[in-house]
């Protein structure tokens, strides 16, 4: 099954089609501004990097069709629809990160000591699905509205403070409830990058 097959399948509106895009974009734009704030972090050199994010991305919210009906959180259903439903093009470990981040993009925290999936890939495998994850929370979060409102997005780093900032213009209507999304979804990117990230609106 072709990508866009399974979008198509499993996507029941255009809206949703176009939040999965947005975080797919943005989610490849912070993992490359990432690398180029931290050239040397070995977290951000791994292979295929750019299709797991992708895929990871578009499929980020694949259960939520069925969740409803499932009575299941619906990362849990899209990471079990993933591991379910072959995708062409990807190997059996691709296939398993992505659900793995697609588990994670929301809810709790990879967890190897708990998480059974989780805790069979080994700590470079880990560590991708942790930092893929945690990118991808940080996207969700700017279209939490799913209006696609937070443009031109700029990540810099103060080095004195050791510290990130995201900016993106957004309209100042939607800025708070985006900013309190934000503010709770950004702990496991914290955790991963050892570094603060704050959101910022001029």
């Amino acid at each position: 099954m072709k990508i866009e097959e399974y979008i198509k399948n499993y996507l029941t509106s255009k809206k949703d089609l176009a939040h999965a895009r947005y975080v797919q974009t943005v989610s490849l734009k912070l993992y490359f501004e990432l690398k180029k704030i931290f050239p040397d972090n070995p977290l951000l050199d791994f292979e295929n990097h750019q299709k797991l994010i992708s895929y990871s991305a578009l499929l980020h919210d694949i259960g939520a069709v069925f969740s409803i009906s499932l009575l299941k959180p619906h990362n849990k259903v899209g990471a079990k629809l993933i591991l379910e439903n072959k995708i062409d093009n990807l190997e059996d470990l691709q296939t398993k990160i992505i659900a793995l981040c697609v588990r994670y993009h929301r809810g709790s925290k990879p967890k190897e000591n708990k998480h059974r999936m989780f805790s069979t890939l080994n700590e470079k495998n880990r560590n991708i699905v942790r930092v893929i994850s945690s990118i991808i929370r940080l996207a969700d979060s700017l279209d939490c509205n799913h209006l696609q409102n937070a443009q031109n997005i700029l990540l810099t780093y103060d080095f004195n403070k050791c510290a990130l900032t995201l900016n993106p213009q957004v309209n100042i209507i939607f800025n708070r409830g985006i900013k309190r999304v934000f503010n709770k979804k950004k702990a496991l990117f914290e955790e991963v990058f050892k570094t603060k990230i704050s959101l910022k609106n001029d």
